[in-house]
């Protein structure tokens, strides 16, 4: 029998290593530790490379070499690149990581494993799945009181329901997708509303989809603290959203944006909508689509 190759002589894209890496970081042992550490040092500079690529002076849409396909291909390489630059002596991060993983190997720290076993996007903590949809959920905005009689379980989703319909109506009319796809799509960036991105004055930005501010956008913005995943970690960072006068105008902007980028994910049923989105990169969380489509079944 063949034994398993080690983790550096693994294709960088193997999507086995992250479980390979927890599974090395708590054996306590120093060959394993070290091969735990390099590994994060590799994650740690495909981040890094990932970074860089998305500085640019031109804009992506007017990028020649901006497809799809070429960026899949520049991910499998710069992830291939990020493995060779960690072997042998490295940047220094495998390391610094290696002494802190040792020192700590001996202690136990109550709920890791269970922590560790969580699957990644979903809450530990009983939030609403939407604070971890992974791309427009201010992960700093605080929620309603959960006592609140009038704003809690089934009252709060059926007011949001009821006070978005008719602009969920008009788009679905545009796009030709079922107006209860376009509600749970708002409901899961936004936590039903109750995280709505906010303007630096307090006022609602009225953008319920977490749809990013590119250079093309002329209008208002409002920059939050939200968490995008890079390589399946996830990371928070500030980004610029669009900010709208209403929603009427918020949902009409949502329509134009999916009508042509995203235009693949409107011919089918609610998991070609939700898997469609995912695939056409609407978010970095790896189970957005999974997101999404319960959603849509709670609506529908």
């Amino acid at each position: 029998m063949l034994a398993a190759p080690a983790l550096s002589d693994r294709l960088a894209v193997d999507v086995n290593s992250a479980a390979a890496l927890r599974a090395k970081a708590r054996s306590g042992d120093d060959a394993a530790l070290r091969a735990a550490a390099k590994e994060f040092e590799s994650m740690m500079v495909g981040i890094m490379l990932k970074t860089m690529r998305e500085t640019q002076f031109i804009d992506k849409d007017a990028d020649p070499f901006g497809s799809q396909t070429v960026q899949i291909y520049r991910e499998m390489l710069d992830q291939q690149w990020a493995r060779k630059i960690s072997e042998g002596k490295g940047l220094g991060f495998a390391d610094m990581l290696f002494k802190q993983l040792k020192a700590q190997s001996a202690q136990i720290v109550p709920g890791a494993e269970a922590a560790a076993a969580q699957p990644a996007g979903q809450p530990a903590d009983g939030a609403p799945v939407a604070q971890q949809a992974g791309k427009a959920i201010p992960v700093d905005a605080a929620s309603k009181p959960a006592g609140d009689k009038a704003q809690t379980g089934q009252d709060y989703r059926q007011a949001f329901i009821e006070r978005l319909r008719p602009h969920a109506e008009a788009a679905a009319e545009k796009l030709g997708v079922p107006a209860d796809f376009i509600l749970a799509h708002a409901a899961l960036e936004s936590g039903w509303g109750r995280r709505e991105i906010a303007n630096a004055d307090g006022s609602p930005s009225h953008n319920l989809f977490g749809i990013k501010a590119g250079s093309r956008w002329d209008g208002a913005t409002a920059e939050v603290t939200t968490t995008e995943y890079r390589y399946g970690l996830p990371l928070k960072q500030v980004e610029r959203f669009r900010a709208y006068g209403s929603y009427a105008e918020a949902f009409g902007d949502y329509a134009g944006l999916l009508q042509g980028r995203y235009a693949d994910a409107l011919n089918g049923d609610a998991k070609t909508f939700a898997f469609g989105l995912q695939q056409g990169g609407y978010a970095t969380d790896p189970r957005y689509g999974e997101k999404l489509r319960q959603m849509i079944s709670q609506l529908a």
